[in-house]
């Protein structure tokens, strides 16, 4: 995929991911996926792990996650993220934030997912502070 494809191919995952669309999202990655779990300072590896994160986290908040920009780097693709997340009644349960989303390909697919907080950090680094 050329830049432009890959921006339309994470368009479409974070709709996914705010319609909570699991197994679509999840097929638009490689079997053994790299994924942050923010919330224990972890990375999960596998569709399987990301799955069970993703279900515990859908039954206690209502995360949406809107892309505002798309930065190449290097061979990765940043994207910067409005993310608010509610709980399951609609009351904000942080304050609305933009973070930075680094992708790393395999082919068509996402090899991995690293988060930044800081937008020079998510391009210069392949390692952000929440794995």
């Amino acid at each position: 995929m050329d830049t432009s494809e890959r921006i339309a191919f994470l368009r479409d995952a974070y709709r996914l991911f705010n319609d909570r669309e699991i197994d679509a999202l999840l097929q638009m990655m490689i079997d053994d996926v790299e994924w942050p779990d923010v919330a224990n300072s972890a990375a999960l590896h596998g569709k399987q792990a990301i799955r069970s994160y993703w279900h515990a986290q859908f039954a206690a908040a209502d995360p949406h996650v809107d892309p505002l920009d798309f930065i190449e780097a290097g061979d990765d693709l940043v994207v910067a993220v409005d993310q608010r997340v509610a709980d399951l009644e609609g009351r904000p349960l942080a304050v609305p934030a933009v973070v930075f989303h680094r992708y790393t390909f395999d082919g068509d697919l996402v090899r991995r997912m690293v988060l930044f907080t800081d937008r020079d950090a998510a391009i210069t680094e392949l390692d952000g502070p929440c794995p």
